[in-house]
């Protein structure tokens, strides 16, 4: 017979372990590769389903937001994949590019690195965790119809472009069609 988990510890020591592991895995890289690690803030505000997230700031930081909620139900799981995952991220872009696919080679290889299975998604549960609904806006390229969420119409509102990955050309607003 099998025991059951030991629940995980609670978030205020949580979080500590996972700045640690966080900038431990940092200087891991540093050392590997002999660089200076880069700088990094981290937040423990990221909400939803999403486990961490990882942004370059504007003024060269890299930003690490961890969801407390998912670190706090699944601790050590959390520390041992979550963390590795958004390190090998920043890691991946420092050294190749932000041009690389976030999931592509680079990244698996920092992954492998770290010793942990290049996984794109996490299979916590995420039950009674609240999530946003986005609008979606229609918008057609050459070949066919796509439907973009609320946060790129409004980029493309800016002056972000984003093109087709079938067909390259750019996507435009679909024009509401008008009976005669």
């Amino acid at each position: 017979m099998t025991q059951p988990s030991p629940p995980p510890p609670p978030l205020d020591r949580l979080i500590p372990l996972a700045r640690s592991r966080t900038q431990a895995l940092l200087d891991q890289a540093g050392r590997h590769f002999g660089l200076k690690p880069p700088p990094v803030a981290i937040r423990f505000d990221l909400r939803g389903r999403g486990a961490g997230q990882v942004r370059r700031q504007a003024d060269g930081i890299w930003l690490v937001r961890y969801n407390p909620t998912l670190l706090g139900r699944h601790g050590e799981d959390f520390l041992a994949r979550t963390i590795p995952h958004e390190v090998a991220h920043i890691l991946a872009f420092r050294l190749h590019g932000l041009g690389i696919q976030p999931h592509g080679p680079e990244w698996r290889a920092m992954m492998r690195l770290f010793g942990v299975p290049p996984e794109r998604c996490h299979d916590f549960d995420v039950s009674g965790l609240q999530t946003r609904t986005l609008n979606r806006y229609p918008y057609q390229c050459g070949c066919r119809s796509h439907l973009l969420t609320s946060i790129r119409h409004h980029r493309i509102l800016r002056g972000q472009r984003y093109l087709c990955g079938t067909c390259g050309q750019a996507l435009e607003q679909a024009r509401e069609e008008h009976p005669g």
